[in-house]
């Protein structure tokens, strides 16, 4: 009988975790097994791979082939490491180590993981109140400017109307005082007369009063 180690679906939607088990090759996805070897949960960081290394060698040595995704599996937590050294001789109890620490290289990694995502959100939350103050900062000088162009406006549009209803300083002394008797515009300014006819009128007048005073 041709059998493989594979995943076998287990869980709630969108909540599901793995069995890894051993089974014929012509059976359905999820139907019976042979045995099972160990559980493997996605949904933890890191990925929760749970099985029974020896069982799982065991079985590696009896010619049981694993899929794809199970191959990935086990070779992430370093078993298939193991097993191509356990083919040339050496025992698991040697080999332990591997194990170990290929499980502590993925928990480093889930923990880098974790951190860069949380540096990424950081960054990501710093840029977006930069950017907020940049828009505030933006708002508030547009405003500042728009009123003080509105009060530059108003101040102009005050000071035509004061100049408008003022009179200029030239009509104010042109205009004649109230009551003041206006000169007739026809008649012209009478003329001085001679100074020799007015001293000959005089002296005719004299002669004239010495005649009668004489009669």
């Amino acid at each position: 009988m041709a059998v493989k180690i594979r995943l076998q679906r287990k869980g709630a939607k969108h909540r599901a975790f793995y069995r890894v088990v051993v089974a014929d090759s012509r059976a359905p996805r999820d139907g019976r097994c042979v045995e099972q070897l160990g559980y493997y949960d996605p949904l933890t960081n890191p990925p929760d791979i749970k099985v029974e290394t020896d069982k799982v060698i065991a079985w590696l040595g009896k010619g049981a082939q694993p899929t794809d995704t199970v191959r990935s599996l086990l070779s992430s937590v370093g078993i298939m490491q193991m097993w191509h050294e356990h083919k040339q001789g050496k025992s698991l109890d040697e080999l332990r180590h591997i194990e170990d620490e290929a499980r502590q290289k993925l928990e480093v990694k889930a923990a880098m993981g974790t951190r860069k995502k949380e540096e990424a959100k950081v960054a990501a939350k710093s840029a977006a109140e930069k950017e907020a103050r940049q828009e505030a900062a933006k708002a508030e000088k547009e405003a500042a400017e728009k009123a003080e162009k509105e009060a530059a406006e108003k101040a102009e549009k005050e000071a035509a109307e004061k100049a408008a209803e003022t009179p200029e300083a030239g009509e104010t002394e042109d205009k004649p005082e109230s009551g003041a008797a206006e000169a007739p515009a026809d008649d012209p300014p009478a003329e001085p007369e001679p100074a020799g006819e007015a001293q000959a009128d005089a002296q005719g007048s004299a002669d004239g009063d010495d005649t009668k005073a004489e009669g």
